[in-house]
């Protein structure tokens, strides 16, 4: 075993224990970042000018962690290219506690350098998801069309990790324009069994004006459906109860001639609900 595989496990066994080693050791070491000087931060971002000087900058500024971030958020827009690609790195190699720097990152995907694309994309990927919830959930309401249907598209693709958007895209549901409609109902699909809250008003979209807007709807309750399937131990039985209800409501509304919904969604929802109507009644029974 390793010296540093055995710190780790003295460390735990004493955490477990009620020890107050571990804490200690984090606040030795978030006092010492703290008490880093901006001056010293501010000269291992100039020192990413400097390629023989770089790696070591990059991995100084990596260990100073947080406090490193506001420097390196600004580094972003620095004129030298190598400046921001490192940049880009070390806020990657800091990782979700860089989470304050997401909006700078998401603005900088569109840099003009190839190299520090790429180093902000990684950078996204490594500060976790989640960082960028938020942002999207405030550009929903943005004026410019662009950015609300960017929004939409990224909250989908982030998918249960974007639990937190719920709300927000319930209410794009409601959206004048139909394709906010659309991408939200799927977005809500894809988060999947968070969005259950988001049921009454998916099954409410079964009866939109527009053929897109309900398909998408009836796919978006059959996804979630799949998704409560696979978590029924996770479901209490209050939560259990209202699914069955919505998606009740939900497959008589696709049953409906008028609505021309396919065979195939009927069948998409059907089956996930005589999953839960089935556990429902096993809990019943027992």
């Amino acid at each position: 075993m390793s010296l540093h595989s055995s710190t780790k496990q003295l460390l735990f066994r004493a955490a477990i224990a009620g020890s107050c080693l571990l804490p200690s050791l984090l606040l030795i070491n978030y006092t010492w970042a703290k008490s880093v000087p901006q001056a010293q931060i501010d000269d291992h971002i100039l020192s990413f000018k400097n390629p023989q000087q770089r790696a070591a900058a990059i991995d100084y500024l990596a260990t100073v962690g947080q406090p490193a971030v506001p420097a390196l958020i600004k580094a972003l827009q620095d004129r030298d290219p190598q400046v921001r690609a490192a940049a880009a790195t070390t806020l990657g190699k800091i990782g979700p506690a860089a989470s304050a720097a997401a909006i700078a990152l998401m603005r900088a995907i569109g840099d003009k350098d190839a190299n520090v694309r790429s180093q902000v994309v990684q950078a996204i990927a490594k500060i976790g998801k989640k960082a960028y919830v938020p942002y999207f959930i405030t550009a929903l309401n943005s004026s410019r069309k662009w950015e609300r249907y960017s929004a939409v598209h990224a909250l989908r693709a982030i998918g249960k990790d974007a639990a937190a958007a719920v709300p927000a895209l319930i209410r794009v549901l409601e959206d004048k324009d139909m394709w906010m409609r659309v991408n939200a109902a799927s977005a809500l699909g894809y988060i999947g069994t968070p969005s259950a809250p988001a049921l009454p008003s998916l099954v409410k979209s079964l009866q939109d004006p527009e053929p897109t807007v309900r398909n998408t709807a009836a796919y978006a309750l059959s996804i979630i459906g799949l998704n409560l399937q696979q978590d029924l131990n996770q479901l209490s039985t209050l939560e259990l109860d209202r699914a069955i209800f919505h998606f009740q409501r939900a497959l008589k509304l696709l049953q409906t001639p008028s609505l021309q919904f396919t065979p195939e969604a009927v069948t998409a929802l059907r089956d996930p609900l005589m999953v839960l109507q089935k556990e429902r009644l096993r809990r019943f029974q027992s």
